[in-house]
């Protein structure tokens, strides 16, 4: 019985692990976002 509690939980964990990493990266798209969009913004500012 402990063995399927420890398969489990290292599932789980697994499962978490590719959560976060999703999550990590959706963030930093939106980041990056905002920060070439502010640029395209101030460059667009300064040619004017």
């Amino acid at each position: 019985m402990p063995q399927l509690q420890s398969e489990y939980k290292e599932k789980v964990k697994v499962k978490k692990e590719k959560e976060l990493l999703g999550t990590l990266l959706s963030v930093m798209g939106v980041g990056l976002f905002i920060v070439l969009s502010w640029a395209a913004v101030y460059l667009l500012y300064l040619s004017r």
